[in-house]
C-alpha cells in the first residue's frame, strides 16, 4: 500500500505539474495577444501614413479613421485622448467629452504599453452604451460559490493599449485602444485550442480555460447543461479566498460549475497591483481517476498472483512515473531561468507520460516560434526608426548647412552697404590730407619735418588701404579682375620677389615641390595677393627664438611651397597648393577665428586682421576654397608650425552660380521634408 500511495502521489504531482505548465502557456499566449496588440497601435502611431494623415488634415483625425483601424485591430473602442484630458475622436463615435478627473490621473502617469483594468459601469457608458452593455453579464447561483447580493455584473475587464501620437514634434495625444475580455469567447477559445490540442489529454478529458472578472467567468470554455458556456457562474469559496483573497495561486483539484477538475488559478492584476480578476485552466479529473483506479485493480491482482512479481513491476512503475515528472520539472525550471531551447526529448517509452511530454515540447516549440517572430518583427521595427532618424538628421545637416551660407551671403550685402558709406566719409577726409601732405612736403626743407610728414603719409595710405580690403570682402564682385588661364607655379615665383626681404629677416629656407600642370581660370593680381599675404604670415610665425623647433625638427626656419593636380568631389580638375612653415603651432582656440574680420593676433600697426578673410573670399569667388591646419609636424610631441592649402578650380565658378545652387539645394531640401521623405 505504500507503494500505492507513493505512486498515486507521484502521479498527481504529474498532473499538477501538467497544468502548471498549461497555466504558464496560457498567461504567456495571454501576454503575446496584449503585446501584439500594443505593437500594432504602435506601428500604426509611428507609421508614415499617420504623419501624412495628421499634415493633410492639419493634425487631426476623424471618428472614421478610428473606427478602421479599430476594425482591423479587434478593439472595442478605440479613442484619441488629448494631453488636457479630451476625448477628441472615438469609436464608436461619440462627440468630445472630457475625462473624468481620476481617470485622467491613472492615464497620465501609465506608460505607453498594453494593461489589463477593470472600467466601472459608468467608464463604460462615457466609452460606449453599446460597449457598456456588451459587458453586462447576469450571475448565476452556483454551488460552492460565496453568497453575494448581485444579479448582474455591468463592470468590465478590459486589455487596455496606450501609445502616444505626435505631429511634427509635437504631441497630439494617447491612443488607448480597448479590448473587451467580457464575453470574448474567440480569446479563450484560441487560447484553449493552443494549450489543449488534440491528444494532449487522455480520451474522455477535457481541457477548458476561463477568464474571472473577480469571481464572476465572463470568458470560458466550460459548459453547463450541455453546450451553453458557463458564463456568469462564479468560483468556489475557497479558491476565491485564496486567489483574490491572499493573491495565491492554486494548483490542485478543485470544483468547477458541476465536476472535478485538475484546476490551475492565478490572479490577474491591475497596473496598481489590485487583484481584479482570474486566470483559469483545466482539465477535467475523471479520466485520471479512472487510470488510477485501473492501476489499482491491475496492482492488486499482481500482488495476489505472486509477491515478488508484484515488488517488481511497482519498482518498475515508480520508477517510470518518477522519472518523466523529474524530467519535466527539471525542463520547467529551466525554462523559468530563461532557457528557452531545453526541451524534455524523448523518454524512450510509449505511453501516457511519453504523449505529455512530446505535447510538452510541441508547445513550448510554438511558443518559442512566436517569441522569435516577435523579436524579429521588433528588431525590423528598431531599425526602420534608426534608418528614419538618420534620413532626418542627414536632411536637417543639409538644410541647416544651406541656410548658413544664404544667411552670410545676405549678412555679406549688408556689411557691403554699410562699408561703402563708410568708406564714402573716410576716403573725402582722406584725400584732403594726402593732398595737404604734398604741399608741406613741397613748402619744407628740413630732413626732421620731412620725416615726420612721410610717417603721417604712411599712415593716411595704410587707412586707405584698410578701407579698399574692407570694401574688396564685402563687395567682391565690384572689385573682381580679369580672369585668365595662368600657370600658378610662375605665380607663386613672382610672389616671391614681393616678400623677399621679409624671407631673408625672417632668416627662411624656401623648399619648392611644383607638381602642379594643369593651369586655372583666375586673375593673376588676386592670386599674387593671396599668396603674398599667405608668405608674409609665414615669416611672421619664423620670427622669435626657434630652439624648440630645431631640437624637435633638426632643421632652421623652413618655408615649404607644393603644388599638385587633384580631383574635386564632383570629379572636377583641381590645382592644389600648400604653404607650410615650421614655426610656433596655432593654438585650436585661435585657428577657428583666423579667417574672422578684423581678428588678428599680430602686434598693434603690423596686422589689420583683413588678410586671411579677404584671401579667403578671393579664393572662394571663383569656387574654390583655403583653409588652415595646425599644427602639422612632427608625427609625436611637441609639434609645430602651420600649413594653409588652397585649392583652385581649373575652370572657375562664379560666386553668382554658388549661391544660386546653394538656393536650389535648400528649396529641394525643403521639398523633400514637406513630403516626408
Amino acid at each position: 500500500m505504500l507503494v500505492w500511495s507513493a505512486g498515486q502521489a507521484a502521479y498527481t504531482k504529474i498532473l499538477i505539474s501538467k497544468v502548471r505548465s498549461d497555466l504558464v502557456l496560457a498567461q504567456q499566449e495571454f501576454t503575446d495577444v496584449q503585446e501584439s496588440k500594443s505593437l500594432a497601435l504602435k506601428s500604426w502611431s509611428e507609421s508614415a501614413y499617420l504623419r501624412n494623415l495628421l499634415n493633410q488634415r492639419g493634425g487631426k483625425l476623424n471618428n472614421k479613421d478610428l473606427q478602421a483601424q479599430a476594425e482591423r485591430l479587434g478593439f472595442a473602442y478605440l479613442r484619441l485622448i488629448s494631453p488636457t484630458g479630451m476625448v477628441v475622436n472615438s469609436f464608436p463615435p461619440r462627440l468630445p467629452y472630457m475625462l473624468d478627473s481620476e481617470v485622467q490621473k491613472s492615464v497620465k502617469f501609465r506608460e505607453s504599453g498594453s494593461y489589463t483594468v477593470l472600467l466601472s459601469n459608468k467608464e463604460l457608458m462615457d466609452i460606449s452604451p453599446d460597449v457598456a452593455s456588451r459587458a453586462v453579464q447576469a450571475i448565476i447561483p452556483t454551488s460552492n460559490a460565496s453568497p453575494s447580493p448581485k444579479s448582474t455584473e455591468d463592470r468590465g475587464l478590459v486589455v487596455q493599449v496606450l501609445q502616444p501620437v505626435f505631429n511634427n514634434g509635437n504631441m497630439l495625444g494617447y491612443l488607448e485602444g480597448g479590448l473587451l475580455l467580457n464575453g470574448n469567447l474567440g480569446l479563450v477559445d484560441e487560447i484553449n485550442n493552443l494549450i489543449y490540442s488534440p491528444n494532449t489529454l487522455l480520451e474522455g478529458s477535457i481541457g477548458t480555460t476561463t477568464i474571472f472578472l473577480e469571481d464572476v467567468r465572463v470568458a470560458t470554455t466550460v459548459r453547463r447543461d450541455g453546450e451553453l458556456r458557463a458564463l456568469g457562474t462564479r468560483v468556489s469559496d475557497v479558491v476565491r479566498q485564496s486567489v483574490l483573497g491572499r493573491g495565491e495561486v492554486w494548483l490542485e483539484r478543485a470544483f468547477v460549475v458541476n465536476d472535478w477538475y485538475v484546476a490551475a488559478y492565478a490572479p490577474l492584476l491591475s497596473p496598481e497591483g489590485a487583484r481584479i480578476g482570474m486566470f483559469y485552466v483545466g482539465f477535467l479529473e475523471a479520466p485520471y481517476a479512472n487510470i488510477k483506479t485501473q492501476l489499482l485493480i491491475l496492482f492488486l491482482l499482481a500482488v495476489g498472483a505472486a509477491m515478488v512479481l508484484g515488488a517488481m513491476m511497482v519498482v518498475r512503475l515508480t520508477s517510470g512515473i518518477f522519472y518523466p515528472l523529474r524530467r519535466m520539472n527539471y525542463i520547467m525550471s529551466l525554462q523559468e531561468r530563461g532557457d528557452t531551447a531545453a526541451r524534455v526529448g524523448d523518454l524512450r517509452r510509449e505511453d501516457e507520460f511519453a504523449d505529455l511530454a512530446n505535447h510538452f515540447d510541441a508547445l513550448l516549440d510554438q511558443l518559442d516560434a512566436r517569441r522569435s517572430e516577435l523579436l524579429g518583427l521588433n528588431e525590423q521595427l528598431d531599425e526602420r526608426v534608426r534608418q528614419r532618424t538618420a534620413d532626418l538628421q542627414a536632411a536637417n545637416q543639409k538644410l541647416h548647412q544651406a541656410v548658413e551660407q544664404l544667411l552670410a551671403s545676405e549678412k555679406l550685402a549688408a556689411l557691403g552697404q554699410l562699408t561703402a558709406g563708410i568708406a564714402h566719409e573716410f576716403n573725402n577726409p582722406l584725400a584732403i590730407m594726402m593732398g595737404h601732405l604734398d604741399l608741406i612736403r613741397i613748402t619744407l626743407n628740413d630732413p626732421e619735418s620731412l620725416k615726420t610728414v612721410r610717417l603721417l603719409d604712411e599712415q593716411v595710405h595704410r587707412m586707405r588701404n584698410i578701407v579698399q580690403k574692407l570694401l574688396q570682402f564685402c563687395r567682391p564682385d565690384e572689385y573682381a579682375s580679369y580672369t585668365e588661364e595662368i600657370n600658378v607655379n610662375e605665380i607663386i615665383q613672382d610672389s616671391i620677389l614681393f616678400v623677399r626681404n621679409e624671407i631673408d629677416m625672417a632668416r627662411a629656407q624656401l623648399k619648392f615641390d611644383f607638381s602642379a600642370q594643369q593651369t586655372v581660370q583666375f586673375s593673376k593680381t588676386e592670386l599674387q595677393q593671396v599668396m603674398v599675404n599667405l608668405l608674409i604670415n609665414a615669416t611672421h610665425a619664423l620670427e622669435g627664438q626657434f630652439d624648440a623647433q630645431f631640437a624637435a625638427l633638426n632643421e632652421g626656419p623652413t618655408i615649404s611651397i607644393k603644388t599638385a593636380d587633384v580631383r574635386l568631389s564632383d570629379g572636377q580638375p583641381a590645382v592644389q597648393i600648400l604653404v607650410q612653415n615650421n614655426g610656433e603651432a596655432i593654438p585650436s582656440d585661435r585657428l577657428q577665428l583666423i579667417f574672422k574680420m578684423f581678428y588678428t593676433s599680430k602686434q598693434a600697426g603690423r596686422g589689420t586682421g583683413l588678410g586671411l578673410p579677404v584671401s579667403r573670399m578671393l579664393v572662394q569667388r571663383y569656387g574654390g576654397d583655403l583653409w588652415a591646419t595646425s599644427p602639422v609636424l612632427p608625427e609625436v610631441e611637441p609639434q609645430f608650425g602651420a600649413c594653409f592649402e588652397i585649392v583652385l578650380r581649373c575652370k572657375a565658378r562664379p560666386s553668382a552660380d554658388i549661391l544660386k545652387e546653394t538656393g536650389q539645394q535648400l528649396l529641394l531640401i525643403e521639398k523633400q521634408l514637406s513630403e516626408g521623405n
